[in-house]
């Protein structure tokens, strides 16, 4: 069974939500972006992500979820930001963009 873009999501926002401790937590919903394998994530604290208060970036690894298993995984930012299969469209109901208050 493939894992749709919202049960991706929900699973993004279920396993970092309740542990998340640095800022307020935010998912940059804007746009869906995957590939054929995995969808990719933009997770981090809503006073950098929106606000762009560099004290509160994060570095790591990027959050996927992978379609054919439902697995939640990580790849580095450079593996994701070179892929050239890595496509953005549209997010027809963002969750945290629509609540934006910029």
């Amino acid at each position: 069974m493939t894992t749709t873009y919202d049960q991706a999501f929900e699973m993004i926002v279920s396993h970092f939500r309740p542990k998340w401790s640095h800022g307020t937590f935010y998912v940059d919903d804007q746009e869906i972006v995957e590939t054929d394998e995995l969808y990719v994530f933009k997770v981090g604290a809503r006073e950098w992500l929106v606000d762009g208060d560099l004290s509160f970036a994060i570095a790591g690894g990027v959050p996927v979820v992978y379609k054919g298993t439902g697995q939640l995984g990580s790849l580095p930012s450079v593996a994701v930001a070179t892929n050239p299969n890595v496509r953005a469209r549209p997010n027809p109901n963002p969750v945290f963009a629509a609540a934006r208050n910029d």
